[in-house]
């Protein structure tokens, strides 16, 4: 073996024992996390125990004057983490050493912003939202409050804010369950968690907007945050990404703004049904290079650990481009629907973004 390779594997070995850091947000604000408990029976839940949950997890990232302090920290839960590394059959520590020097837990929220406040919805049976924090922490630097929501008993593993424990369906598992009917709890937690705000601003110990609201989504919850705009009029635009439009959700107008997107070369049938109802603001967008996972945190885990030697699911994109590419046109997106910011980046091809395909945009509204 070479005297450069052994250099090379050295450092690889030392940087998975030390931990990278995933990349922090760039907005102009401190960003800080917090779940809380959101009551809410359901009696109609094909997964939980008895048919019958009474709670679900909302994990909220937001603005704060607060600064981080101190040496980079683990950002997920070491259980999540250990449940993950034998999912992807990858080295023990690889995700659990992966850490943060930017998200504070449980700090004050930073009053008098005034941004929007997003509902997002993570993949169905995971990975869950602390596996999104790169995108949903990134928004909050940018003054948006980020409200995700953790269906229990569906999602691999949740913590209460308690720090109760709860392990639900294996990563990865399709169990013979309607999926129509989880989108449908998705969306009623969904509704939830507007009705909430008050309990969350209690939380957070500050105003969160109530009037300015959007949802987005991966798979699953994709679908719903589809769904939520369809159905609630406190919602007024969305993202789906890579989620399909279930039942008769792809034969509707949206009429408010919606945003679709999609790996490299996504063929559900349900977006070509989708695409011609449509009279209001809306894009589809893919991105090349990519696939179905390299939407979550994965896409940044494959550039720093083996996962992608062990997931069919992550494309050849490279992971911080495709962070960055999710990150700029989610948030312009919602800047442009919830705060009338234009965004010329949506009007068509650039150079800046050569692996953005435009796939639809010819009847859909100029975002100049």
């Amino acid at each position: 073996m070479s005297a450069l390779r052994k250099i090379v594997l050295s450092l690889a070995v030392l940087r998975e024992a030390c931990g990278a850091i995933i990349p922090p947000p760039t907005g102009q604000f401190s960003v800080s996390r917090k779940k809380v408990e959101i009551p809410y029976v359901n009696t109609g839940d094909p997964i939980a125990p008895n048919n019958v949950t009474t709670a679900f997890l909302a994990t909220v990232y937001y603005p704060t004057s607060e600064r981080f302090m101190g040496p980079p920290v683990p950002y997920l839960d070491p259980a999540l983490a250990a449940l993950f590394e034998g999912a992807y059959n990858v080295t023990a520590g690889s995700f659990a050493n992966l850490t943060t020097n930017a998200i504070v837990w449980d700090a004050p929220l930073l009053n008098g912003t005034a941004y929007p406040t997003l509902l997002f919805g993570p993949a169905g049976i995971g990975p869950p939202v602390e596996m999104f924090s790169i995108l949903l922490s990134d928004l909050a630097s940018y003054g948006y409050t980020v409200i995700g929501a953790d269906h229990p008993y569906e999602q691999p593993f949740i913590r209460w804010p308690n720090g109760t424990a709860l392990y639900g369906l294996p990563p990865f598992d399709s169990p013979d369950i309607d999926s129509g009917a989880l989108v449908d709890i998705r969306v009623n937690e969904t509704k939830a968690l507007i009705d909430n705000i008050p309990l969350i601003e209690q939380c957070l110990g500050g105003i969160v907007n109530s009037t300015h609201i959007g949802t987005f989504g991966h798979s699953a919850g994709g679908s719903a945050a589809a769904r939520a705009l369809l159905q609630e009029n406190r919602v007024s635009s969305a993202v789906n990404i890579d989620g399909p439009f279930l039942d008769e959700d792809q034969y509707a107008d949206a009429v408010k703004p919606i945003f679709l997107l999609s790996e490299e070369v996504y063929e559900d049938p349900s977006w070509v049904h989708f695409a011609p109802e449509q009279t209001g603001l809306w894009k589809h967008l893919g991105v090349n290079g990519s696939l179905h996972v390299d939407f979550t945190d994965l896409a940044f885990w494959k550039e720093v650990t083996d996962v992608k030697a062990h997931s069919s699911s992550l494309g050849d994109i490279n992971g911080y481009r495709q962070v960055n590419i999710t990150r700029t046109f989610v948030r312009s997106f919602f800047d442009f629907t919830l705060r009338g910011v234009p965004e010329p980046i949506f009007d068509g091809p650039s150079d800046a973004w050569p692996e953005v395909v435009y796939i639809t945009v010819e009847n859909s509204t100029s975002m100049k």
